[in-house]
């Protein structure tokens, strides 16, 4: 009968060979690359997390900051892409008549060039000794896990707490996602910034969520199997919001630099407000998801 460290074993090697496929992608040009690595980067992270209590962990969070630390540079270049094609599509689809094309061709170039400049982060992240000192841990992770006596344990039953445990995580962000925030408090944050950080952790809780059913699912069911998919829906779909979100910011910040222009400000204002209905349909659709898993966990036990 396998046991919680064979389990965790297992999941790491695989998602550091996934790491290490991933970044060879990155540097050989392939677009999918980066979502790969990053995928593989959370994914053991989220292991390590969920997990904790079967590792040493003063030799595993510092491997854990270091790769939320390359994650978050990564998505620098990631999140200049998405603003930059969800721009391309939101021209495309406005009602642009009256506006002077040198505007809108204007606007395209300058997040194009600021495309460009986050990219350039991606190959100083890879050749940085801090990320190389990363994958060294990694590999020692792999070959040598620090293991704790709770490693023993039988792998099913650890695997189905710590799933347990992660669905009442995601279930206190969805609790604090529902809450009306306090408008009336002038010290509190900005009512629609702070809807945006709730849902952004539910999308997290998720996210964490859903690798944690598919890490325990070698050795549970299908029930494990379906909450898993139900968490994938909904980071799926949080994720085409915090896009939104993205390219709403990166809007809004374009509209105040003066060398936009004032065409170029008027453009971005009537992009700002279509973004704003999608979003508003993309959340919609989350809380049906996030519904759809609660009704899952209330059922299935």
């Amino acid at each position: 009968m396998p046991t919680a460290g064979d389990l965790l074993r297992q999941r790491l090697a695989d998602q550091r060979e996934a790491l290490r496929v991933a970044e060879a992608a990155v540097r050989s040009g392939e677009p999918q690359g980066l979502h790969d690595l990053r995928v593989a980067m959370r994914r053991i992270r989220s292991a390590l997390a969920t997990f904790r209590l079967i590792f040493d962990r003063s030799v595993t969070e510092p491997l854990r900051e270091e790769l939320k630390w390359a994650s978050g540079r990564l998505g620098e270049a990631r999140d200049a892409d998405v603003a930059t094609d969800h721009t391309d599509h939101l021209i495309a689809d406005a009602d642009l008549a009256g506006l002077e094309e040198e505007a809108v061709s204007g606007l395209r170039a300058r997040l194009r060039i600021d495309a460009a400049a986050a990219a350039d982060v991606i190959d100083e992240t890879l050749d940085s000794q801090r990320y190389a000192a990363t994958t060294f841990l990694l590999d020692e992770l792999v070959l040598h896990p620090p293991l704790t006596e709770k490693a023993e344990r039988v792998a099913r039953k650890v695997a189905r707490k710590r799933v347990r445990h992660e669905v009442g995580r995601f279930e206190e962000r969805v609790a604090a996602a529902r809450m009306p925030i306090d408008a009336s408090d002038p010290e509190a944050p900005h009512d629609r910034d702070e809807h945006v950080t709730r849902l952004h952790s539910v999308r997290k809780a998720a996210k964490r969520l859903r690798y944690a059913a598919e890490t325990a699912a070698p050795v549970t069911g299908k029930r494990i199997s379906r909450t898993g998919k139900h968490a994938k829906r909904i980071q799926s779909v949080l994720g085409d919001h915090h896009d939104a979100v993205i390219t709403r910011a990166t809007l809004r910040h374009l509209a105040l630099d003066e060398a936009s222009g004032e065409a170029a400000a008027f453009l971005l204002g009537h992009l700002d407000a279509d973004e704003q209905r999608a979003t508003r349909k993309l959340e919609e659709r989350a809380w049906r998801k996030i519904d759809a898993l609660e009704e899952h966990v209330a059922t299935d036990g």
